[in-house]
């Protein structure tokens, strides 16, 4: 199953969809987010991400920070990213003027209401929303792409989050493995769950990577995924996600690795490629000569011996060749050709 986001095709044998998550690296200020589109689209990345929220919509007064939050309250901490919807217009265009795709991630039903005004080219449910049915309706409904992350999420409450978003009017929909760990700890990537809900679910499936680096890419890629989300930062920057995210030069070097992984992995036909091709006579054998062979001469086995190159008989007539008759000169270490057996002569009219 394939899709457009914008003008971009996601899908089997498509160029990865990257997409750059602002996430909270912008720090709230536009001109820095406005300047990582700029650097998103430089490293070649297919789309940016904007997190939409107010922190009031989001979080209860007393909801304690996690783990990875340096904050006593949640709250508090991400008042400091909001982006108001003037943020997010300027943010539209430049990133139309980049000739790249706007993804979003909802947070409230208001929030859905404003990207759809402000003309994102898909929704994406978080990780911590995919048991969040009214959300997942509301941004369904829209018509919109909807990209889901399934990080902590059973199989259960996924095939549950893609019925609801199915019910609700979504035809594009693409799943993201996710381990919503910050960043993710060595041996938790469990990258083959990219196979597993590609086989269950028969949609795009891709990887929300919260990594210390880029190394998943390849794999990623190799399992089939056919989208990519990282957080970006400015190089300059050691923004709060800081931990999951790469600098530009990072980002476009993923993104040439994924290309390029994508150009190993082929077509997947077992062929003789034409890079290859011209090994082929070099490198396989034919049936020779051990001795000059003159006229009338009966062939015996000894006299057939199996060389490089293949010009002549294939090592698999050479049973068929022994004890017939010579009809021509013959040097010793010559290949035997196609009218040195009966079979081929009688073919061809050859006396």
């Amino acid at each position: 199953m394939s899709f457009e986001i914008g003008s971009r095709r996601v899908g089997v044998r498509e160029p990865l969809f990257v997409i750059a998550e602002l996430g909270l690296n912008h720090g709230g200020s536009l001109e820095r987010a406005l300047a990582m589109v700029d650097a998103a689209a430089d490293a070649g990345a297919s789309a940016v991400k904007l997190q939409t929220f107010r922190a009031e919509e989001l979080v209860a007064a007393e909801c304690p920070a996690p783990a990875h939050v340096p904050d006593a309250s949640l709250r508090h901490f991400f008042r400091q990213f909001e982006l108001d919807r003037a943020a997010h217009i300027a943010i539209a265009e430049r990133v139309r003027e980049r000739g790249l795709e706007l993804v979003a991630t909802p947070f409230s039903l208001a929030a859905v209401d404003m990207l759809v005004d402000v003309g994102v080219g898909a929704l994406k449910i978080a990780s911590g929303d995919l048991t969040y049915d009214a959300l997942i309706a509301a941004a369904a409904a829209t018509g919109l792409p909807l990209i889901m992350s399934t990080g902590m999420s059973t199989l259960e409450e996924t095939a549950h989050a893609v019925a609801v978003a199915r019910e609700h009017g979504a035809t594009r929909i693409a799943l993201l493995h996710c381990v919503s760990a910050y960043p993710v700890p060595a041996g938790s990537e469990n990258l083959r769950a990219i196979q597993t809900l590609s086989h269950l679910f028969d949609l795009p499936v891709g990887l929300s990577d919260h990594a210390r680096d880029t190394s998943a890419v390849p794999v990623a890629v190799a399992l089939g995924a056919t989208l990519y989300e990282r957080h970006l930062m400015m190089s300059a920057d050691h923004g709060v996600d800081a931990a999951v995210s790469s600098s530009p030069e990072q980002f476009a070097h993923l993104v040439t690795a994924a290309a390029r992984t994508q150009l190993a992995l082929g077509h997947g036909r077992r062929e003789c490629l034409p890079a290859e091709a011209v090994n082929l006579t070099a490198s396989r054998r034919a049936l020779h000569t051990t001795r000059a062979l003159v006229p009338g001469q009966r062939i015996e086995r000894d006299d057939i011996t199996v060389l490089r190159p293949s010009r002549g008989l294939s090592p698999a007539l050479r049973d068929e060749l022994i004890g017939t008759v010579v009809t021509r000169a013959i040097e010793a270490g010559a290949p035997f050709l196609g009218h040195d057996l009966p079979s081929v002569r009688e073919q061809r009219g050859v006396a």
